[in-house]
């Protein structure tokens, strides 16, 4: 299907100005100097902005656009603004880290805005050949970021282990689609869900399920989550932000594309195995937190957990299921993004303590901070009046209705089990007591409060705090952007 008279390339709007803004800071990094790395940095934010923008007055196509290659239809608008709430979050803490760490890398905000342009373009995907290729335009960047600081032992492994395993899970997925292809003899989605309905039931499973293991591993799901913590871990934490939040999003969304479009007849063969997956997932995530001292570790295990309460959505999913599926994406972007924020808040020598115990007697010495951060860990928990309680009410709600109440029982669990390695968080900044300063003068090991970081908590905690008192803020345009209706 050709672009409708009229369209031209505004269906692409978002996409071209990030692509603009990534070489305009390209440019402005190389011919400024040591401030052209800050300069890129606010250049790149100000395309995020700009994208937002030219993404608000995008029309919903109703429609395969660009010769059938992409679909700008509502699901993907919603998913394409999650990208860029995403990355805007992620400049914002690393104009927070790099002031503090120093070495700023100005190339880091090209990639990011190299990979959303790539994460974009796959949200709207409905051609194989494109999906494959947005994958990689997203991926390849990815693999840099996570090892932007490359002669740091962490950063530089967390970048080798994410791009071996990245290309092993793209050349799985590549080989599912060459399957698929060679059983339709099509590219194109809308001619391939038919003809894989009536396909031979082995060679089709075997598609799917190789499709679906390289969809898995962006999303972090259990069995092919092992790269999620030391990769987490390893990056730079607002990297980590982006990281552990863009993909996931971009992945999750063509993965409900694809469930719907390619393998909406096998509902009975994928149904049961997304519910394996997600008890899998959240239980490996919080037992493995538990265990955990590193505050950034614990973190890197809690997100993967909270992909698991993202595949009850998609084992449930009826209408309800996929809705809730789009309310937490969003809920999941600000609590990550906070929860990862916290270890930016107080600086010590010029260097980020990422130790729980770091965090005490927090509340007496940033009490706006600790409250937002309060507010992050009971979204987080699920606890209400928070849009991470809604957002688990939605999927667990979803899942009764579907008959699979063992699921929901093990998402309720899971949630009980997140709540003692989150309380470990709240009592270092409550109930602790920070260590004594010395005799006649002021701890330096006490470390700066940032006013940023704190702002940035307060906002994501009021934030999350609306969408738990007015659900309908956001559940409304999740309801709406629902695919397959």
């Amino acid at each position: 299907m050709t672009v409708p008279a009229g369209f031209g390339l505004r269906p692409l709007a978002p996409e071209l100005v990030l692509l603009g803004a990534a070489v305009a800071a390209l440019f402005v990094h190389l011919f400024a100097g040591r401030k052209g790395r800050r300069a890129a940095g606010c250049v790149a934010l100000a395309g995020i902005a700009g994208a937002a923008a030219a993404l608000a007055l995008t029309p919903a196509s109703a429609g395969a656009l660009f010769g059938g290659h992409l679909a700008v239809d509502a699901f993907a608008l919603y998913f394409k603004a999650a990208v860029l709430l995403a990355g805007a979050l992620t400049l914002v803490l690393a104009f927070r880290f790099f002031d503090v760490e120093g070495g700023e890398p100005a190339e880091a905000y090209v990639l990011a805005l190299l990979s959303m342009v790539g994460m974009s373009a796959a949200v709207s995907s409905v051609d194989l050949v494109t999906t494959y290729v947005a994958f990689e335009l997203f991926a390849i960047p990815s693999y840099v970021l996570a090892g932007i600081f490359k002669k740091e032992r962490r950063s530089a492994e967390a970048g080798i282990k994410y791009f071996f395993l990245g290309t092993l899970s793209s050349a799985i997925m590549l080989l599912g689609l060459a399957l698929v292809y060679g059983l339709t003899g099509s590219t194109s989605y809308a001619e391939i869900g038919p003809a894989l309905a009536g396909a031979r039931p082995w060679p089709a499973l075997a598609a799917m399920g190789l499709v679906l293991a390289g969809l898995f591993f962006k999303a972090a799901f259990v069995p092919f989550h092992m790269w999620a913590p030391d990769v987490y871990e390893g990056a730079p934490t607002p990297l980590a932000v982006f990281l552990s939040t863009a993909p996931k999003a971009a992945a999750l969304a063509v993965v409900v594309r694809v469930l719907t479009a390619l393998f909406g007849g096998w509902e009975g063969a994928w149904g049961p195995v997304l519910q394996v997956v997600a008890a899998a997932t959240m239980f490996w995530g919080n037992l493995a937190a538990m265990t955990q001292k590193s505050l950034k570790r614990m973190l890197a295990y809690s997100a993967v957990a909270q992909a698991g309460y993202l595949a009850i959505g998609l084992a449930a999913w009826g209408e309800s299921g996929r809705m809730a599926v789009l309310f937490y994406v969003v809920a999941y972007i600000l609590m990550n993004a906070g929860a990862f924020g916290l270890i930016l808040l107080v600086d010590r020598g010029g260097r980020f303590d990422e130790s729980v115990d770091g965090l005490a007697g927090l509340a007496r010495r940033a009490p706006v901070a600790a409250a937002g951060a309060l507010v992050l860990l009971l979204s987080l928990t699920g606890i209400p009046p928070t849009a991470g309680f809604m957002g688990k009410y939605f999927l667990f709600t979803a899942a009764v209705e579907r008959g699979m109440v063992p699921l929901a029982a093990a998402g309720a669990l899971n949630s009980v089990l997140s709540l003692f390695y989150y309380f470990r968080i709240g009592k270092a900044m409550f109930l602790a007591e920070a260590p004594p300063a010395p005799a006649g003068g002021v701890d330096p090991a006490a470390g700066r409060v940032s006013g940023l970081v704190t702002a940035f908590l307060a906002l994501a905690a009021a934030a999350l705090l609306l969408g738990g008192v007015l659900p309908d803020l956001l559940s409304g345009p999740a309801a709406a952007a629902v695919l397959g209706r």
